[in-house]
């Protein structure tokens, strides 16, 4: 074939790809991890061709272009005052996370998070120019991650497909907009840290927990952002309402990391689509792990929002790093502990995926955050886990249950058990084994995850939305769902016939001793 044809068949390739090129609004009000989740899908879409716009407040858009040029960022709010949200997880949710006011702490701690994204919501909806802006602008879908934003409102409001990026919340709210079954028997609530192999009275807390925080979320969360949007947008838009129009949900776990329940069509296992992309270390890095030699390294990190932590937790962990054999990176930005070992390198930042991927890597220890557990399992490195917050307690169970974690409370653990805990998932190849298995399951996929996740968002972009997945059973009422209706008329039924039963046979007897009776005064 001539170069001509070459090139006009390359032109034309050119041309479908732009043809196909799909303007996608991805909404966020908050940057830490769940929006490190939407971030990688909105690269691979933008890879594609698509054009990405992510709606974010003025004076976070410079950082945003920085670590994601590929984007384009459509901005509200006033440039010289940031949003409270990034100055509050810094300072209040480390402390938070290790205080000992226990349950009721982190229940206040959780309203005032929704109050100060709530805020961040209204700056949003309340910019007249940035909604006629949004309508103008002819998006082909909204995408955002469901819990504590105002994106569903938004696709509401322009009346756009919707997809969601989701972990369970313990707010319940995706399983009311989906409608999908939850068996509370078998199926443990995020929050509630059990597994699927519950006794009488741990199924009696499961049920517990899910209608309190199911209650909370309602009175709570769905309240506010309701009254939020009768300010801003309308008194016809609701977050309940917002969330059912949702054509895709994706789910970050599957059934390697979460136990088996039921499903419905438009919910889709993305797990692992965050490991995927794996770097080459630094030099400096890459040289401090092959030091380790054939005892290998102990990954630590705590989290986004956790770079540092009280004293006297830090020097206890310090002191159990101290005794091992391997070397220690650890993602620590405060003042280095006394008892912090020559083998511990602390760091404002590491690569996390990075040096779970690689070979020498022989723990990981870990809050237990949705994401950092993902990676873990993907490239099968045993775990200990010290949950600090709500779901995380529900991940760390998950993965014990699995085989290839050990769970330690941070409050209460001493440096010997948590020196224990590490040897115990490093010397016992049980775990090794276990968290091998589950990476070969999550690797053995006829596509990717981030394949997976691209796949769907065009198939709901080309054909404007997908409704025959939605199930029916968001639209009904209470009594129907359960059938309480169904069951009334039966049981109406049932009754009625017993009773015409029973008066049909008090009055057969009745007449038997009348005839008895007459039987004898004759005889007399």
């Amino acid at each position: 074939m001539s170069p001509g044809f070459h090139l006009f068949l390359a032109i034309a390739a050119i041309l479908s790809q732009h043809v196909r090129a799909a303007d996608i609004l991805v909404v966020t009000t908050t940057y830490n991890s769940p929006w490190m989740d939407v971030a990688k899908i909105a690269e691979a879409l933008a890879s594609r061709g698509h054009v990405v716009t992510v709606l974010a407040h003025a004076s976070q858009k410079s950082d945003l272009m920085r670590k994601w040029p590929t984007l384009q960022y459509e901005t509200f709010g006033d440039l010289e005052k940031p949003p409270w949200i990034e100055g509050f997880t810094k300072s209040v949710v480390p402390k938070v996370a290790f205080s000992s006011s226990g349950s009721l702490g982190r229940l206040n701690y959780a309203n005032t998070v929704n109050s100060v994204l709530l805020d961040l919501s209204e700056e949003m909806l309340s910019d007249n120019q940035l909604l006629t802006n949004l309508k103008n602008s002819h998006y082909n879908v909204v995408m955002t991650y469901a819990g504590g934003s105002c994106g569903p409102l938004v696709a509401q409001y322009l009346d756009l497909p919707l997809v969601c990026t989701m972990r369970s919340l313990p707010t319940g709210q995706d399983i009311r907009a989906t409608g999908v079954p939850n068996p509370l028997a078998y199926v443990p609530t995020v929050s509630s840290g059990l597994s699927d192999r519950m006794t009488f009275l741990q199924r009696a807390k499961n049920v517990l927990v899910y209608f309190a925080f199911s209650t909370m979320g309602q009175l709570i969360v769905d309240k506010s952002y309701d009254d939020l949007a009768k300010r801003t947008i309308g008194d016809n838009f609701t977050l309940s309402a917002a969330l059912a129009r949702t054509d895709l949900w994706l789910y970050q776990s599957d059934l390697m990391f979460d136990f088996p329940k039921p499903m419905m069509p438009n919910m889709v296992s993305i797990a692992g689509h965050m490991a995927e992309d794996v770097k080459p270390l630094s030099e400096e890095m890459e040289k401090f792990v092959q030091s380790s030699g054939d005892d290998g390294v102990v990954l630590v990190t705590f989290g986004s929002m956790i770079a540092a932590m009280p004293a006297d937790i830090a020097d206890m962990l310090a002191a159990a790093f101290a005794r091992l054999p391997q070397k220690v990176v650890w993602r620590y930005a405060g003042t280095p502990p006394p008892s912090l070992g020559s083998n511990t390198k602390t760091m404002e930042w590491v690569p996390q995926n990075d040096l779970l991927a690689h070979p020498k890597t022989k723990a990981f220890v870990s809050h237990c955050g949705y994401n950092g557990v993902a990676e873990a399992m993907y490239h099968g490195v045993p775990l200990v886990g010290m949950p600090l917050f709500f779901d995380q307690y529900g991940n760390v169970a998950r993965v014990v249950a699995r085989g290839m974690a050990v769970s330690l409370d941070i409050h209460s653990v001493t440096s010997k058990e948590v020196y224990q805990a590490i040897t115990s998932v490093i010397s016992d190849p049980g775990y090794k084994e276990k968290a091998d298995q589950i990476s070969t399951h999550l690797r053995d996929q006829p596509q990717s995850p981030m394949e997976r996740a691209v796949w769907w968002i065009e198939h709901v972009i080309k054909h404007g939305g997908l409704p025959h997945l939605r199930s029916r059973a968001i639209e009904l009422p209470f009594y129907q769902y359960y059938l309480l209706d169904v069951i009334a008329l039966i049981v109406a039924v049932i009754s009625a016939i017993l009773f015409s039963c029973w008066k049909c046979f008090s009055s057969a007897c009745r007449v038997c001793k009348r005839g008895q009776s007459d039987i004898k005064l004759k005889t007399n």
